[in-house]
């Protein structure tokens, strides 16, 4: 306990700290079920961009319906609020686009990375399956000469010239 102190709520205990699950999965309805009421209401808290994208396009459709001044001053205050509380709003689309595309380039540029990774896997393996089957090849021609010489120096196997 570190005895920290957030606009006059004290602490009590950290949520990495907690031991017992039931608590544990507790506290994380309790938030679940936060995020789920601020995202009703169009006000975006989370780290995923693209699915935070998806969702603040769904809720400007809701909101480009709904022009009551009451509900926009209100939404206003609530992210006004959860800032001053330290929450990350994010209801910048343009900056929520920006981020989505570089996790969606990130992510091809790995996928890439990875094809051309399995691709020279797979390369080495025919490369060393044909070496394999070349010395296999190599080592029964080796046998037959040697058995052929053998039965020549005995006398079986007559010279065909």
């Amino acid at each position: 306990m570190e005895g920290k102190y957030y606009f006059s709520k004290i602490e009590l205990f950290d949520n990495n700290e907690i031991t017992l699950p039931g608590l544990k999965r507790k506290a994380d309805r309790k938030k679940r079920k936060k995020l789920e009421k601020l995202e009703k209401r169009g006000i975006l808290i989370g780290k995923d961009p693209i699915k935070l994208l998806q969702r603040a396009q769904r809720c400007n459709t809701c909101t480009a319906e709904v022009s009551n001044p009451d509900q926009l001053l209100r939404k206003k205050w609530t992210i006004a609020m959860l800032r001053a509380q330290g929450c990350k709003v994010k209801d910048n689309m343009q900056l929520l686009k920006k981020s989505s595309n570089k996790l969606r380039k990130l992510k091809r540029k790995k996928q890439e990375k990875w094809q051309e990774r399995n691709e020279l896997v797979e390369q080495t393996k025919r490369e060393k399956q044909a070496k394999r089957q070349s010395n296999i090849r190599a080592r029964s021609n080796r046998k037959l000469s040697q058995k052929l010489k053998r039965a020549k120096s005995r006398g079986r196997v007559l010279q065909l010239e």
